[in-house]
Formats: structure tokens, C-alpha cells, sequence
């Protein structure tokens, strides 16, 4: 099986367990990387003060998708009358558990974000107050029967999008495999791991599995061990600018393994960092949100361009809020953050049926296409059972 020949027609159903603007540390309304709002006139209402993390200048539509969710609440009234105000702190490794103690300490009702797991398992031990995620990885949610366990994914886990990613090359005739991540990735660890266990679990085989540093840009090495291999596809779990890299540069050495990936594929970046797309064009990667094909479009329509994410923040923000009204008041975290787990058939920029025990979102996950370096639409769709 090579890359022309290589298609993906399948659907499956599977239950999913499965941040971003300009900004210094200090409170502010956030639109965007470059645009601002003006802050409530606390004179005329009070308001709901609510924690955002995300990093800056890339993924930053995590952000812009709870701005967006903030200025629909705000013009309807606001939350039990307040209006809802983002406290701003800058997604960075060095400085994540400072900035999450720091917003529990300035009042936030909740948090929302950080984009990364690697961040976010930095900030569930000192979390008192809900924190709605834009990562992935199931076990960032730790033990739900923890009564500090105050951490919720939004977006689908990583471990079933390479649960699904499993289902379809194993379908497909897929019977070998090669994987590539970034060392040390808490999101990129998580993927490649649930896809080896899937994979063998269907009768695949694992035949490399490579790590390049954060920031490498040569790839020699780990590719010589996959063109050694041929493996039918190569598994690339982690992020641009070094996926498109890879790919490129695997091109290069005539390997034609074809390339599937997560979502940290769904990304501008993918589209950027090459100047000639061909390489990533016509293979597929995972999608968080198969279902916000409205949301898509009015996010789209406001900023140019979406990726998965941007509905997770969306959905974040509006979660929060009928949790909050469900309680009827913001003095009690538990409380909000026991009305959260018990939400079901949430319709907003996606659906969610309900979370599972470890506070993952049961929802839909996908597959799309990369063509001209963008994701296209979904091929393949799987709902939760």
C-alpha cells in the first residue's frame, strides 16, 4: 500500500473521552492575537471574572472561539446577570503553574485552557476551581474520583482519535506501522501510545518508533530506520513546523509510506512552513470536531480561517455557563464543577452527549484530508456509541 493508492472509506462508531491572543499578565477582555474589546462597564453590571490561557502567536483560536461565546453571553445578559470578563494570562511552559495559581488567586470563577497537556497536567494539582482544557490527552484528567480533580476535556482524547486512526489503516490492509513524535510530549507520548496498543491489538506491527527533539528540523536519522522498514504508513503525532518537515524530507528519501497523523496536524502552520505544499497534500489526520461545521463557518466568516480547536474554546465557555446557572450562584467550585460532569446532550459548537468518569466529552471525532496544506472536509466520521 503506498500514497496514491491509499484511501480511507469507513465509518465507525466510538465513544470519545477526548490556548492563544496577545496579552500581558493582567485582566483584559480578549478578541484575538491583535484585537482587543472594550472592558465591561463594571458601573452599570458586575462582572464574572473567568481565567484564559492560551499561547501566543500561534493556536490561538482556542481564545478566539471563547471570545466568541463571551460576546454572545454578554449581549443575551451575561451569566446570573454578570458579564462575563476574561482574566488573560500567556500559555508558557516556565510560567504555567504560576499564572493558574495566580488566577485562582485573582477570583476566577473557572479557567479555561491550556491548549497543551504538557501544561495542563502542570496545572491540575493546583487547580480549586474548574478548568474546561483545550488538550487532549485523557489522563491530564487524572482520578475523577479525586475530590481536587477539578480538570475537563472539551475537545475528543487523543486516545480514541488513534483508536480510530487504528480501525481505519487496519481496514484499509494496513499491516506495519512507523511513528515519529516529539521526546518528552505529554500529547505526542499519549497518541503514539494508544495507536501502537490499538494497532497491535488488531494485528498490526510497530516496526519503528523514532523521537526528535523540540525544535529539530533535520530528520535524517529517524527516517534512514523508516525507509529501512517500508512500513505501509508512517505515523507523525506531533505539530508543525516539524510534521511538514518530515514529510518533505521522507519524500526526499523516496519513502512512500503513507503519512496519517493527529490533530495536531489541523493547524495554519501546515500550511505555511513548506513552499511547496505537495508533500503533505492528499493524506489525512484526525479531527477533533467533525460536527461544528456551523460554528466553522461564522468562525470563519469572523476570522478567516479555523482549526479544530477554536470550537473547543467556544464549547468551553458555554458549558461553563450552564453550569454555573444550573447552580445558581459562583460561591461553591465543587458545585460548578459537579453540574459540568453531569451535563448531557450539550448542542453548541459541537455536541457532547455527556462526559464519562474521568471527565472526557463522549463525542463525534473524524478524519480529514490535507489538500493545499489545509484539512478539508471530513471523510470519515465516527459518533459516539
Amino acid at each position: 500500500m503506498n500514497a496514491k493508492i491509499f484511501k480511507f472509506i469507513l465509518c465507525v462508531s466510538v465513544s470519545l473521552s477526548i490556548a492563544l491572543l496577545s496579552g500581558c499578565d493582567r485582566a483584559r477582555n480578549v478578541v484575538g492575537a491583535d484585537e482587543m474589546v472594550t472592558p465591561p462597564d463594571e458601573t452599570a453590571m458586575p462582572t464574572l471574572k473567568v481565567g484564559l490561557i492560551h499561547p501566543q502567536p500561534n493556536y490561538t483560536s482556542f481564545g478566539k472561539g471563547a471570545v466568541l461565546a463571551q460576546s454572545e453571553i454578554n449581549d443575551a445578559g451575561g451569566v446570573l446577570g454578570m458579564q462575563v470578563e476574561f482574566v488573560y494570562k500567556q500559555e508558557l511552559t516556565e510560567t504555567i503553574v504560576q499564572s493558574a495559581t495566580e488566577l485562582v488567586e485573582e477570583g476566577v470563577v473557572a479557567i479555561l485552557g491550556p491548549l497543551f497537556s504538557s501544561h495542563a497536567v502542570k496545572v491540575g494539582p493546583v487547580a480549586t476551581v474548574p478548568v474546561l482544557l483545550g488538550a487532549t490527552r485523557a489522563e491530564v484528567t487524572a482520578d475523577a474520583t479525586d475530590p481536587n480533580d477539578f480538570m475537563f476535556l472539551i475537545a475528543g482524547s487523543n486516545v480514541l482519535q488513534a483508536k480510530l486512526l487504528a480501525q481505519v489503516i487496519s481496514q484499509q490492509g494496513a499491516s506495519t506501522a512507523a511513528m515519529i513524535w516529539q521526546n518528552m510530549d505529554v500529547y505526542s507520548e499519549g497518541f503514539v501510545q494508544s495507536f501502537k496498543a490499538s494497532f497491535e491489538n488488531l494485528g498490526g506491527s510497530v516496526v519503528v518508533e523514532e523521537t526528535y527533539e523540540s525544535g529539530a528540523m533535520m530528520f535524517t536519522e529517524q527516517l534512514t530506520a523508516v525507509k529501512e522498514a517500508a512500513p505501509d504508513v508512517l505515523l507523525l503525532a506531533s505539530f508543525p513546523p516539524a510534521n511538514p518537515h518530515i514529510m518533505k524530507q521522507a519524500r526526499d528519501m523516496e519513502i512512500e509510506s503513507t503519512f496519517i497523523g493527529s490533530d495536531g496536524w489541523d493547524d495554519p502552520l501546515m500550511s505555511t512552513t513548506l513552499e511547496d505544499n505537495e508533500p503533505v497534500d492528499g493524506y489525512y489526520c484526525t479531527n477533533l470536531d467533525p460536527d461544528a461545521m456551523d460554528f466553522n463557518a461564522a468562525y470563519t466568516a469572523k476570522y478567516g480561517s479555523v482549526d479544530g480547536i477554536a470550537a473547543a474554546g467556544y464549547d468551553a465557555m458555554r458549558i461553563l455557563k450552564m453550569a454555573i446557572e444550573t447552580v445558581g450562584s459562583t460561591d461553591d467550585p465543587a458545585a460548578i464543577r459537579d453540574a459540568i460532569a453531569k451535563i448531557t446532550n450539550y448542542e453548541g459548537a459541537t455536541s457532547i452527549s455527556h462526559f464519562d468518569a474521568n471527565r472526557n466529552p463522549v463525542k463525534s471525532v473524524g478524519v480529514r484530508q490535507i489538500l493545499n496544506g489545509m484539512p478539508q472536509d471530513m471523510i470519515i466520521e465516527a459518533a459516539p456509541e
